[in-house]
C-alpha cells in the first residue's frame, strides 16, 4: 500500500509538472500572440500615416507644378510682348515722341 501511494504520488507530481509546463507553454504562447499583435498593429498605423503623408505631398506637387506651369504661360506671354514691341508701335499716337524719335535719327545720319 505504501508503495503504491508512492507510486501514485510520484505520477500525480509528474502529471502536475506537465500541467505547469503546459500552462508555462501556453502562457508564452499568449504572450507572443499579444506582442506580435500590437506589432502588426503598430506597423499599420505607420503605413497608413505613410500612405496619408504621400497622398498630401502629391497634392503639394501637383499644386507647386500647377504654379509653375502658369509662370511659364505668363513669361511666354510677356515675352511675346516684348518680342512685338518696337518703336514704330510705341510713337503711334504719340507725335512729341515721334518727332524726338525721327530728330535722333536724323541727328545719327
Amino acid at each position: 500500500m505504501a508503495r503504491k501511494s508512492l507510486k501514485m504520488r510520484q505520477e500525480l507530481a509528474i502529471i502536475r509538472s506537465q500541467n505547469i509546463d503546459y500552462e508555462n507553454f501556453e502562457n508564452k504562447l499568449l504572450d507572443f500572440q499579444d506582442g506580435f499583435g500590437k506589432n502588426v498593429i503598430s506597423a499599420r498605423t505607420n503605413f497608413e500615416t505613410a500612405i496619408k503623408d504621400i497622398d498630401a505631398t502629391i497634392k503639394k506637387l501637383e499644386k507647386i507644378k500647377s504654379s509653375l506651369t502658369t509662370s511659364s504661360r505668363q513669361l511666354r506671354i510677356a515675352n511675346d510682348k516684348t518680342q512685338d514691341l518696337s518703336i514704330k508701335k510705341l510713337t503711334r499716337d504719340n507725335p512729341t515722341m515721334k518727332t524726338k524719335f525721327d530728330q535722333l535719327k536724323s541727328n545719327k545720319d
